[in-house]
């Protein structure tokens, strides 16, 4: 009888040991399987796909093995907001079936994982236009406008100066942008020491069509110091022409100053490229003079605001929720 007592004893604990191992395997499991719900439903809200993001957690969650999976989409605070919030909650769970632990009355158990992804904007990018853009002006621009960036050597108006406007004479609706209120950003040295970055070294023609063109990777992080110096690059119109229809990130500058002249970076936003235009005709009323003066044929860099956000090439996950039109974002677990 003890006998009997003993080896149903031993059998208990192994399969206790038995079952803690592959509890453990099945945790780990879940948790995987959590992380990929999290991040794909994460993904979606990011790029604009809200209503599948549910969906598509669950999908990703279960071909990672989870049985059962609940999704919430939550705002920066932990409350359930599908509308607006920008963080997917998933809990993956899984039902075992104990190989031993039968003999001590246990039939089954379930094992839990819980994950957290976020849609936030990238504090550092890869592949930037060398355009320094001003932040005010793309906040007060609704996404999904036209922005033409004047690039014409034979024009000196400072559309922002006080007083003065300048507007597409096309009907577009078209934000101008002067040579006086944005900048060409010398990246030579800008770029964060150590990263493995693509750009050719030196600066000049070949590092601007590299960086326009070619989408050449050189980290560049938030803050940010960069030279630069309004006026216009001519010689880019290729470079432009061979991305159109490509969505494409700018530096967002604050203020003119540190370090000097340089322009200081405090985001990013995206744009979706139309062309290089060497045919618009832009409007400029001089207050001085009390007239609108018409330029036609003049050069600009047609891009759209848009109203997508756009993944960060080497971004990495901030505390900074992405608003859904036009951020630079990176997408990430955060729990």
């Amino acid at each position: 009888m003890w006998v009997a007592v003993l080896l149903v004893i031993l059998l208990a604990f192994a399969g206790l040991a038995i079952d803690a191992s592959i509890g453990l395997s099945q945790r780990r499991g879940m948790q995987n399987a959590a992380d990929a719900g999290a991040l794909a439903g994460a993904r979606a809200v990011c790029l604009g796909n809200r209503a599948q993001a549910k969906a598509q957690a669950q999908a990703y969650a279960q071909d990672n093995g989870a049985g059962q999976v609940k999704v919430e989409i939550r705002n920066a605070a932990g409350a359930i907001d599908e509308a607006a919030g920008t963080v997917v909650w998933v809990e993956a769970q899984q039902t075992i079936q104990p190989s031993l632990l039968g003999v001590i009355g246990v039939d089954q158990y379930t094992v839990k994982a819980t994950a957290k992804a976020g849609c936030m904007r990238s504090p550092t990018a890869c592949g930037l236009w060398p355009i320094a853009f001003p932040q005010n002006v793309w906040e007060d621009t609704p996404c999904g406008t036209t922005v033409y960036i004047w690039d014409d050597d034979k024009i000196s108006y400072d559309c922002g100066a006080k007083g003065w406007d300048c507007v597409a004479d096309d009907g577009s609706g078209a934000r101008v942008l002067s040579p006086g209120e944005r900048g060409w950003l010398d990246f030579k040295d800008a770029f964060d020491a150590g990263y493995p970055g693509t750009c050719p070294n030196g600066g000049g023609a070949a590092l601007i069509k590299a960086l326009i063109e070619d989408d050449c990777a050189g980290r560049i992080s938030l803050p940010a110091c960069i030279p630069g110096e309004p006026g216009v690059k001519a010689s880019v119109d290729k470079h432009v022409d061979a991305r159109a229809g490509d969505k494409v990130a700018m530096p967002l500058f604050d203020y003119v100053g540190c370090n000097g002249n340089d322009y200081h970076i405090a985001s990013f936003g995206c744009f979706e490229v139309v062309q290089y235009n060497k045919k618009a005709t832009i409007k400029v009323w001089d207050p001085k003079k009390g007239h609108w003066i018409t330029e036609k044929n003049t050069k600009v860099i047609e891009a759209i605001k848009t109203c997508d956000n756009c993944l960060a090439k080497c971004g990495i996950v901030s505390d900074d929720p992405a608003s859904g039109g036009g951020d630079l974002i990176a997408v990430g677990l955060i729990e």
